[in-house]
């Protein structure tokens, strides 16, 4: 027993089938095939090349090169220019794009033809109107969608994890052979029907892309965005009810950048010096005669247990920059500012610098091998914001490693003057390989060549960044502490339980909204959670919501300070995003973990028939993860405490798990935040008063 469970799990354990679900599973020894680096054949002859012409590149293990193209930034809308009210028009589209100067030519879904889409700059402080445009459609109607989706069935009972995770493959509809597979039920039948989220936006319920109000093709919906935040990173993505990991991963997303006096204050580094990094994995399908076709491939290994059947979240092999597979980019030697984004469906990135100058071999090398972490350059990232905005100063992540779930931003800089002439490459180091060999999940991500001329370079690292930040606390005596020392004695409480896979045979994990209930219940009642408190008593809980649909219970008044508290018990990590406003995390408590879960959670009743103990001291929250933000990777055993204040926006919004096939299954709910005279008429207020 052991707070983190660093062995190696078995294969077709469930503990494996947990990590696997967000990519961290550890990668399995696969049979090293002769030419199994080859570049692979096109099915299409005029490949052609997306960026100009293509560079050489760097062998892989999966038959493409990396490296080979040049990484590009999407064009850049400059909304905050707009005379008065003009509205933007942002039509969703299909294109043709290029993932990889060695694939034909691939259909997307987009924003206005761009994959990422256009990226949206505007002001602090002055609001922007979009009509969002449905143009998903043909002369025929409606889109399907611009790939297959299919599950890798068990093999002898075990998920196949290094099939479904291999290069290729294809729908059965499509070609036969062993690396054949069948649709996923009912996905052949989804037709293109969206609703754009602006994720990490303080705006009213109807602007927010509340998950049923999908306009069908050739219908807009207009929304407003106040701007009414601080300079950071939004992003702006599909979020229809139940298909948005589909419409994502077809490319509906892009950037939204909010800029203010403050950051103009600062002069980081801007124009060619600034990127925008949206990092994605994919998979791609091959013909019968093993031939990349250009076409994205959904693949996912499917997993039966007591006969019930279900899926491992989707990740693929290939990791995509900008819409670019492995791209590298050519830099001045001089500080750069990085806005790195994970857009995965499902996989927790790692990310670090490494320098690759003097090369690093062919022979496959996982991120735990001393040999692996030798290259990396440890000083090499200073984050300077996190969802919500700057930090207070500036804060290099522990050991050069930053942790991003689906949905996390950071702002990033990076001192590329101090590698003048050095070779470096952004790599995920969670779980991955390099050189990564058929049914493991390559390392790298993208390239940067560092010029060797020394340029004048006026930028220096700023010991302050935003004067405006301050750390909020929950005082003992229940008063919180906030901004300017400003002291709120009374706050609503929300709690959330996330339980693991295989709950009464269910097959996906769950979250739970629960509600403090009063007297005693019985040891053998299901789906009760108790916890032991400091002072000796019980803290007892029950589920009042589990589906999307189900009752409302979670109410606030606008202006409202509210501590949610998401208890995990056991399963795959899960990143939480709560729409609406800005929460930094409190604290973060750890339970032990057995086989992956909270012991004393019993998987037959959903309860933990005798309370939980007082959790210890979690995860330590360094500057990073006390930034203000809206999305966090809550690990299993963790009991995290975060604080928002719900003002400046009224209506019906989401929190969910930004594994989007988690929250397209059972992983989302609504709350709702109305004026407290008009929520004074409404029954059922919030979780319960300090």
């Amino acid at each position: 027993m052991s707070t983190t469970e660093n062995d190696t799990p078995p294969v077709g354990s469930q503990q494996y089938e947990n990590l696997a679900h967000t990519g961290s599973a550890p990668p399995i020894d696969v049979i090293d095939v002769p030419g199994h680096g080859e570049e692979r054949r096109s099915s299409e002859r005029d490949r052609g090349e997306p960026h100009g012409a293509a560079l050489p590149g760097v062998d892989s293990g999966l038959g493409l090169r990396k490296f080979v193209d040049r990484l590009t930034q999407p064009p850049i809308i400059r909304a905050w220019r707009r005379f008065g009210e003009q509205p933007i028009r942002i039509r969703a589209e299909e294109a043709v794009v290029r993932l990889h100067a060695g694939l034909p030519r691939t259909r997307v879904w987009t924003y206005e033809g761009c994959m990422p889409a256009p990226t949206i700059e505007v002001r602090s402080g002055r609001e922007v109107r979009i009509d969002w445009e449905n143009g998903l459609a043909d002369r025929r109607g409606p889109l399907h969608l611009p790939f297959d989706v299919v599950r890798v069935p068990p093999n002898a009972g075990v998920t196949d994890f290094v099939r479904a995770l291999q290069p290729g493959g294809r729908s059965n509809a499509r070609g036969g052979g062993d690396d054949a597979y069948p649709p996923l039920a009912n996905t052949q039948d989804i037709t293109a029907a969206t609703v754009v989220h602006m994720h990490g936006a303080l705006t009213d319920g109807h602007n927010d892309g509340w998950a049923h109000n999908v306009a069908l093709p050739g219908n807009v919906t207009r929304c407003a965005y106040p701007n009414a935040q601080s300079a950071r990173t939004l992003w702006y993505h599909d979020h229809a009810m139940a298909v948005t990991r589909f419409n994502v991963h077809a490319g509906l997303a892009g950037f939204y950048l909010i800029r203010d006096e403050v950051e103009d204050a600062l002069d980081l580094p801007r124009g060619d010096e600034e990127l925008v990094l949206a990092v994605a994995d994919r998979n791609l399908e091959t013909d019968e005669k093993g031939r990349f076709t250009g076409r994205i491939l959904y693949k996912q290994a499917g997993t039966v247990q007591n006969g019930i059947a279900g899926e491992i979240p989707v990740t693929g092999p290939f990791t995509m920059v900008n819409g670019t597979i492995w791209p590298t980019k050519n830099v001045d030697a001089r500080w750069h500012r990085l806005r790195l984004l994970n857009a995965s469906n499902s996989r927790v990135m790692r990310f670090a610098l490494h320098d690759t100058t003097d090369g690093h071999g062919q022979a496959p090398l996982p991120s735990n091998d001393p040999a692996f972490t030798a290259t990396r350059i440890a000083d090499a990232l200073v984050v300077i914001g996190t969802d919500g905005g700057f930090l207070g100063k500036p804060s290099p992540p522990a050991d050069g490693v930053l942790e991003m779930g689906p949905g996390e931003r950071a702002d990033v800089l990076v001192d590329f003057g101090a590698l003048r002439g050095r070779t470096v490459e952004l790599r995920n180091e969670n779980n991955t390989v390099l050189n990564a060999r058929p049914g493991q999940s390559e390392a790298s991500a993208m390239q940067f060549v560092v010029d060797r001329r020394q340029v004048r370079d006026p930028f220096r690292l700023p010991r302050v960044l935003d004067a405006r930040y301050a750390r909020w606390t929950h005082r003992s005596d229940g008063v919180l502490e906030v901004d300017g020392g400003r002291l709120v004695d009374h706050h609503e409480h929300a709690w959330i339980g996330v339980v693991p896979p295989r709950v009464r045979g269910a097959a996906h994990p769950e979250m739970w909204e629960l509600k403090e209930v009063e007297g005693d219940v019985p040891a053998d009642t299901p789906d009760v959670i108790r916890i032991a408190t400091q002072d000796g008593g019980v803290t007892t809980l029950r589920p009042v919501a589990k589906l999307f649909d189900d009752t409302v219970t979670l109410r606030f008044g606008e202006g409202d300070w509210a501590v949610w508290n998401i208890v995990h018990l056991g399963g795959p990590e899960h990143p939480m995003h709560i729409h609406m406003t800005d929460f930094q995390m409190l604290t973060r408590r750890q339970w032990p973990l057995t086989n992956g879960n909270v012991p004393g959670f019993d998987m037959t009743l959903g309860a933990t028939p005798t309370p939980l103990p007082v959790p210890s001291a979690g995860r330590p929250i360094d500057a990073i993860t006390a930034g203000r933000k809206d999305t966090w990777v809550v690990k299993p055993g963790e009991w995290v405490s975060i604080l928002g204040e719900l003002a400046g926006a009224t209506g019906s919004f989401m929190y969910h798990c930004h594994i989007l096939d988690h929250e397209d299954h059972t992983m989302m709910r609504p709350f709702v935040v109305l004026p407290k005279p008009l929520l004074a008429f409404h029954a059922g207020h919030g979780g319960g008063h300090h």
